[in-house]
């Protein structure tokens, strides 16, 4: 048996480095995020390095560039070993400035798009109420996930990354630390989470109707999900749910439940991403924002046959390469490869 790594990693903003879509595909010398200026060949080449020390097979990558031809550009410029591009990718059509992208090694696995009609179910609008005004409207991914297919040593691997609905309010701080404004802040809050909850919502239903189509499908889903286990303040207040177990399913149907890969990682540990939380004052909060969860025929041991599967407690969050890009205390857009930590996870496959 040989095994297939399979890695998340957000580019934290790639599209920053590179010149305007209108012009030719360039990295930039500075780019500019958060009013400071960074050196574009210092990010780039830690972002290269953290995905070089990570070594996957497979990458889900978000945040990437908007054009084909910018991501080919860092692949070659910071993931080439002797003259060969370690990577091949699919850049999805959907996100603008933060795309999402598939890295794949093309010695170990063949990645192709999933065909239009079998990813429908994932990225055709429907209809939901995000505004809490009992109103069905009709709504769409603010990023359509990347629906991949995977054929490893000829088995099917099903890949859809996923970034949902950012939190982000801009001058959010300010709203919430002015009493006559922080209701506009709850209310932006609320409509941020229902839209994370109906496209978190949206990926599952899509899921199981793949299951009930095939209930031995190899499926993994993977990205930034911009939420993390447990209820924020406003899930718990508020909304009296989670989101991301939503994508996981139901107990009630324990044979269709999807495994955490980093349910493996010691809890201390589980965290991919380090905030100040404005809002329950807490500096330097500890959130599990990327995730991989595996369907429940790569995580039954190879039951039924399944050629495909997880090495038992292989599921991780990549802290040690992620660190090792860290220059000073890392605030600074080029001192960093990303501000999350990769998470990833091994499969075993026949050789």
């Amino acid at each position: 048996m040989a095994t297939l790594k399979v890695a998340t990693v957000n580019g934290e903003w790639m599209n920053d480095w590179f010149t305007l879509d209108a012009q030719p595909a360039a990295f930039k010398p500075t780019f500019s995020r958060d009013g400071e200026q960074g050196v574009t060949a210092e990010a780039a080449g830690r972002l290269g390095g953290l995905i070089s020390a990570v070594d996957a097979d497979i990458v889900a990558l978000v945040e990437a560039p908007s054009r084909a031809a910018e991501l080919a550009l860092f692949i070659h410029d910071y993931l080439t070993v002797g003259g060969t591009a370690t990577y091949d990718f699919v850049l999805g059509d959907s996100g603008g400035s933060q795309k999402l992208a598939l890295l794949f090694k093309p010695d170990r696995v063949a990645v192709t798009l999933t065909p239009s009609t079998e990813a429908a179910p994932f990225i055709e609008p429907w209809l939901a109420d995000v505004d809490g005004d009992a109103v069905l409207d009709e709504y769409a991914f603010t990023r359509n996930p990347l629906c991949c297919t995977a054929d490893v040593s000829g088995t099917r691997l099903e890949v859809v990354v996923a970034h949902l609905k950012s939190n982000f309010i801009n001058q959010g701080r300010a709203l919430w630390q002015d009493p006559a404004r922080r209701p506009d802040f709850i209310r932006a809050s609320l409509r941020n989470r229902r839209r994370i909850a109906t496209e978190a919502m949206r990926i599952r239903g899509a899921m199981e109707r793949r299951l009930d189509a095939d209930p031995a499908s190899a499926f993994i889903v993977l990205g930034d999900l911009n939420d993390g286990p447990g209820q924020d303040y406003f899930e718990e207040l508020y909304l009296a749910h989670n989101v991301t177990d939503i994508l996981v399913g139901s107990p009630y149907r324990p044979e269709r439940l999807f495994g955490h890969a980093q349910a493996d990682v010691a809890e201390d540990k589980r965290y991919s991403a380090v905030f100040d939380d404005f809002v329950t004052d807490e500096p330097h909060r500890h959130m599990l924002l990327d995730h991989i969860l595996l369907s429940p025929a790569l995580t039954n041991g190879g039951a039924g046959g399944a050629s495909l599967t997880k090495v038992p407690g292989s599921g991780r969050i990549e802290h040690d390469a992620w660190e090792a890009q860290i220059s000073g205390d890392g605030s600074a857009r080029d001192r960093r490869a990303t501000d999350h930590r990769p998470a990833s996870v091994t499969l075993t496959h026949p050789s």
